[in-house]
């Protein structure tokens, strides 16, 4: 295994770290953070685990605003696609892709499969998408993990893309936005059960 990373300048003044690890896969993992929830913490950071033990290759993206600890704006989402997707683009050929995204990584992980154009070898993990992505998970293959508690994500959206025959659809009862609940066992529970989830969207992805 070999961990590199892939240093490129910003809109927001300061060098971003994507952080590259390798392993000879055929297979890239593309890890995309959420507004304020980067690629370390626990959600993200066990679907980067989960991919490397299906040996994949794993990126994991950092945006321009975290690296410059600043917050971010809605009117720049277009230059943070673009951002993510130089980082990919700049990459090696893969035979199969894997968007894993958080909240906003969401509509970036789904907006950069279609400006890309991979979507026919592109599975995509969304955890406790934006409403936003709704039309960009309608045309994707993968699974939707939410919190029944997510003030973001409501049941009529999860209507919207329940019952597509290419997209699972998980609902963690009573979990918030972070699929935590307010008990500690009872979110470590909830990380394991979403764990299980990670290895199942792997073994199918990867096998298909």
């Amino acid at each position: 295994m070999n961990v590199s990373n892939i240093i490129m300048s910003s809109y927001w003044g300061r060098e971003v770290r994507h952080k590259y690890i390798t392993q000879g896969s055929k297979a890239l993992a593309v890890i995309f953070p959420g507004k304020n929830y980067s690629a370390e913490r626990p959600l993200l950071d066990y679907a980067a685990k989960a991919a490397r033990e299906h040996n994949c290759d794993v990126l994991l993206l950092e945006y321009g605003y975290q690296s410059a600890r600043v917050g971010f704006k809605r009117d720049e989402m277009i230059i943070l696609i673009q951002e993510c997707k130089a980082a990919i683009a700049s990459l090696p050929e893969y035979k199969k892709i894997l968007f894993i995204s958080k909240s906003v990584g969401s509509v970036i992980a789904g907006k950069i499969s279609e400006e890309l154009e991979i979507q026919k070898k592109t599975s995509h993990l969304y955890i406790t998408p934006l409403p936003e992505a709704i039309p960009l998970i309608q045309q994707s293959r993968g699974t939707v993990i939410y919190g029944g508690s997510d003030p973001l994500f409501s049941e009529q959206l999860s209507g919207e893309i329940s019952g597509l025959h290419h997209l699972k659809v998980y609902r963690i009862d009573d979990a918030n936005h972070s699929l935590e609940v307010e008990q500690v066992n009872e979110s470590l529970a909830i990380l394991l059960v979403i764990i299980n989830f990670y290895h199942e969207f792997f073994r199918e992805a990867l096998n298909t």
